[in-house]
């Protein structure tokens, strides 16, 4: 299902989208062995109500009511013509919710917002998305950190890593509190 909502759509590195979806779910499993299938799932459908065309009642009549509700959880709500000031309040609100709910669905975000950072290092300079990346690294600072921090330690260390990488290189101009 997250393949075929998917197709067609590109990341800012020029991958095909659904690789995406497909590390958080695996990172998942490499970081809580614990890890049900149904949670499996919703990591691979994450970003499918926020990107694409797929509903929550679809995925809920596929999936069942638990997968939609973790998607639910993950999925940030925002409008067609946002200014940056919405969509970043937009963000800290979704992060606040996320922050209180179940480790589940702080675990796909982490996770997320790992293969994120992972991926910025291959986005092109001519990218308009390389643009973002000064802010992407200020919200990664206030919201990824301290998400992973509470979450999951492996997780934390690796995006600590990640962090001190674009610092090292130029891209952050302060080094997060770790």
């Amino acid at each position: 299902m997250a393949r075929y909502a998917h197709e067609g759509q590109c990341r800012c590195n020029n991958a095909h989208y659904i690789i995406h979806p497909m590390r958080v779910a695996l990172m998942l499993l490499k970081f809580d062995k614990n890890t049900m299938s149904k949670v499996f799932i919703a990591a691979l459908l994450h970003d499918a109500v926020e990107k694409t065309d797929l509903t929550l009642s679809e995925i809920e009549g596929h999936f069942g009511a638990y997968v939609a509700k973790l998607v639910r959880s993950i999925t940030r709500k925002h409008g067609e013509k946002q200014s940056l000031q919405e969509k970043s309040e937009a963000k800290c609100q979704n992060w606040l919710e996320v922050m209180s709910v179940s480790h589940e669905v702080r675990m796909i975000k982490a996770c997320e917002d790992l293969d994120n950072m992972i991926c910025w290092k291959s986005i092109s300079v001519s990218s308009p998305c390389h643009k973002k990346m000064q802010r992407w690294l200020n919200e990664a600072e206030k919201m990824s950190l301290p998400l992973a921090r509470t979450t999951n330690s492996e997780v934390y260390n690796i995006k600590c890593q990640e962090y001190e990488y674009y610092v090292k290189h130029g891209f952050a101009y302060r080094t997060a509190v770790l």
